[in-house]
């Protein structure tokens, strides 16, 4: 008779729960006493003892039992009698981000794997969930940074050789570049302007930055929530609107304060603050707007944080200083 139930061994896409999953976890069937699990505990190596799943003879999942639990369960007492229900369970075609949220959400140090009919497949151990947590945030810094790989593991970007690397990140630098010399162009056209007040130039970097700035924290936000929630396209895009209202009064208010006391002219003042005002409100609704475009395209929606987004805000941002200052100061 075998001392555990042993789980079949299947190939799934890679960066999903299936491929993570161990099948060498303890098994038993609820029929089976307390000393049978011990016995089968000591003859095999697991990659993890910290929970048994208890299964019937179709091998649908039961329930779970916690070993830390049992130091007051006879041995002749049999599993279906001192089961729990699992907090919660994955099907091996999700997304392996998955298992992190759930595993911290529900604070358990084991998921099982089940599929559609309740059948156990294995489950994603304490260690497992470590390791994924480590992968995904290395690839959502890379992501938010516009270094995506098409045909290659995000994490290989950061071991592969130089020339691979360049390869994988200069293509999205170099459509960066080429937009952000829209801003030289922005700033030719405008020349009479800046000659009539030479100030306006000290404060270029400002309006560039906080628009970037300001784009990077939505954009990240963004990125996270579509890919851990549904959202409410509409209504999201319009409460970033309101952020960037808020955020641009703040540091509008602030930015007017500092370009009066730089350039004592007031007109400059109400053109930068005003300036900053439109910044924060178009970086927070262009930064979310763009990752949920390309989710909608089938893209990678990190793809929107990357350079090209940031020239576009910076763009925008600089044009609308200088048609600011087109309207007050000349």
């Amino acid at each position: 008779m075998k001392t555990h139930i042993e789980l079949p061994t299947k190939n799934y896409p890679q960066e999903t729960v299936g491929n993570r999953m161990s099948t060498n976890v303890p098994v038993f069937h609820k029929d089976d006493t307390f000393r049978q699990v011990l016995n089968g505990l000591t003859k095999y190596h697991w990659d993890s003892v910290r929970v048994i799943y208890v299964v019937d003879d179709a091998n649908v999942l039961l329930g779970i039992v916690d070993i830390a639990e049992t130091a007051d369960i006879s041995e002749d007492t049999e599993l279906e009698a001192v089961m729990k229900q699992p907090l919660s369970s994955l099907h091996p075609g999700v997304d392996q981000e998955k298992a992190v949220f759930i595993a911290i959400h529900n604070d358990v140090v084991a998921i099982p794997v089940i599929d559609k009919q309740g059948v156990l497949h294995g489950a994603i151990t304490g260690h497992t969930i470590i390791d994924i947590m480590h992968e995904e945030h290395v690839e959502d810094a890379m992501l938010t940074a516009g270094l995506r790989s098409k045909n290659s593991s995000i994490l290989k970007l950061a071991t592969q050789r130089t020339s691979l690397i360049v390869k994988s990140r200069a293509p999205w630098l170099i459509i960066g570049l080429i937009i952000s010399m829209g801003l030289g162009l922005i700033t030719s056209f405008f020349e009479e302007t800046l000659e009539a007040s030479i100030a306006l130039a000290f404060f270029i970097p400002v309006i560039a930055y906080i628009a970037g700035s300001v784009g990077a924290q939505s954009s990240i936000i963004t990125v996270r929530a579509l890919a851990t929630m549904k959202i409410n396209v509409i209504h999201y895009l319009l409460k970033e609107v309101l952020v960037g209202i808020s955020l641009g009064v703040i540091l509008g208010t602030l930015g007017a304060i500092g370009a009066f006391a730089i350039s004592q002219s007031m007109e400059v003042a109400a053109v930068v603050g005003l300036a900053l005002l439109a910044a924060n409100a178009i970086g927070c609704t262009l930064a979310s707007a763009v990752p949920m475009l390309l989710k909608k395209m089938g893209k990678d929606p990190a793809l929107g944080s990357g350079p090209m987004a940031t020239a576009l805000q910076d763009i925008l941002s600089l044009l609308i200083y200088f048609l600011l200052a087109v309207a007050i100061i000349s």
